[in-house]
């Protein structure tokens, strides 16, 4: 029995010298950290949180490297810290602190309404004037940015009012062009049909007498037809009246004779 407590006593005593030596690493590694992100080494700091997180999950480890990532502009990335270190066992101090930041990311981030409900969480942890000033001055850009785009909204509705308007237009001129062609063509037909049809009147009468009363009773094929007619007719009479005088000559010739 006592061998065994002794056992298990080595065991606590070396689970505890083993978190000693984790935490004295990890306080070390923050410590050079520090001191490359006091001279801007900023990818040196990262390094040496990285493998102190690696050693300890903190809340100040997390937010230190957040910050080391904040200075390399990877906003993204950094907010993933922030958030860490803002849920950790920190006090409400360093809790603000942590949503401060998280808001100047998600700023820098340009998502305004994040930034916003960040530093409203860290007002409410710890009053900072600095952390009030950034708050109100994310709400005045972000009104401005939302008026600009309600502006450029109606701005673009009026111009998309404005086009269908052109186009109501330039379809109705084409309508009333349209509409306009087909009546003068429609009069320009029924005025070569009435030229026609005098021209066809004027050489029938020149050819011979013909009833006029019949001519809107009659189409264009029975004009030609009573054309044909007359024509032979009026053939037939010349050779009639060339055999009359063919026999008259003829007689003459006979009596003379």
């Amino acid at each position: 029995m006592k061998r065994r407590c002794k056992h298990i006593s080595s065991l606590i005593c070396l689970m505890a010298f083993v978190l000693v030596s984790q935490a004295q690493t990890s306080h070390s590694l923050l410590r050079k950290g520090n001191k490359f992100y006091e001279v801007n080494e900023f990818s040196l700091a990262e390094e040496k949180y990285r493998k102190a997180l690696d050693a300890e999950r903190g809340g100040k480890v997390s937010f230190n490297l957040g910050n080391s990532i904040y200075k390399q502009e990877r906003y993204e990335e950094a907010i993933q810290h922030y958030q860490s270190a803002a849920s950790s066992d920190l006090s409400n101090i360093e809790k603000s602190r942590a949503f401060h930041n998280l808001g100047n990311a998600h700023f820098q981030n340009q998502k305004l309404e994040e930034a916003i409900e960040a530093y409203k969480q860290s007002l409410r942890l710890h009053s900072d004037p600095e952390t009030r000033h950034n708050l109100l001055a994310s709400k005045e850009i972000l009104k401005q940015m939302q008026q600009q785009q309600q502006q450029q909204q109606q701005q673009q509705d009026q111009n998309q009012d404005s086009e269908q308007s052109e186009e109501q237009q330039e379809q109705e001129q084409q309508e009333q062009q349209q509409q306009q062609d087909g009546e003068q063509g429609e009069e320009g037909e029924q005025n070569e049909q009435q030229e026609e049809n005098q021209d066809s009147t004027q050489q029938i009468q020149e050819g011979g007498s013909f009833d006029s009363t019949r001519l809107d009773k009659q189409n264009l094929d029975s004009l030609d037809a009573v054309k044909l007619l007359q024509i032979i007719e009026s053939e037939e009479k010349k050779v009639q009246e060339k055999l009359r005088k063919y026999n008259s000559d003829r007689k003459k010739q006979d009596k003379d004779w």
